[in-house]
């Protein structure tokens, strides 16, 4: 379930790029705009992108960053949230769109009620993006415990799986070359063999 909707702003280089970003690559639906604004909803969430003419066709909004977790995460930036199932296909289409992501999709606090997902991605103009979602249902709970207990074992599988090919694709003997083994002739016979019987 998607929590209130969000008002966000962004400031663009260029209205044109901006709408087919957020048009064809979020899947946006654009609402009333002007010559220097736009206006898109996203899953209910409104993204104003607003013209600014000083950052130059191929500029782009500074960022900084602070750690969290590892991760490099943009003190500036815009956040909406939305339900797991939204955010799981926002995720698959942004990958269908080849978009390079800022922060992989990953989840965090995965041990924690209400575990939550995130992604992060710039557009065209630099303005970082942030998608979360939080497991709140009992189901969506039940469902991040068990991928949290897959990813824990996945390892072993994975292990476990090449130790046994690695034994089954290991070369068997035949029958004949085990015969032969058992029958196997001295590397050097004894002196006598070759000059008759062996005499006491």
């Amino acid at each position: 379930m998607d929590l209130t909707p969000l008002q966000i702003a962004v400031q663009v280089r260029d209205i044109a790029e901006a709408r087919r970003f957020y048009q064809e690559v979020l899947g946006c639906l654009e609402g009333p705009s002007g010559e220097e604004w736009l206006d898109f909803n996203l899953h209910g969430h409104q993204i104003v992108c607003r013209l600014n003419q000083q950052l130059g066709k191929h500029g782009r909004v500074v960022l900084h960053y602070h750690l969290v977790e590892g991760k490099y995460v943009p003190v500036s930036h815009c956040a909406v949230v939305l339900g797991m199932r939204k955010w799981r296909a926002l995720v698959k289409r942004l990958k269908q769109q080849r978009v390079k992501f800022f922060i992989e999709p990953y989840r965090h606090l995965k041990s924690a009620p209400g575990a939550q997902a995130t992604l992060f991605f710039l557009d065209p103009s630099g303005n970082a993006l942030e998608v979360q979602s939080l497991c709140n249902s009992a189901e969506e709970l039940l469902r991040c415990e068990r991928q949290r207990t897959l990813a824990a074992w996945m390892p072993w599988a994975i292990l476990t799986a090449f130790i046994v090919c690695c034994i089954l694709l290991l070369p068997k003997k035949s029958e004949n070359e085990i015969a032969a083994e058992n029958f196997a002739v001295p590397a050097r016979l004894p002196t006598c063999a070759s000059a008759g019987p062996c005499v006491p």
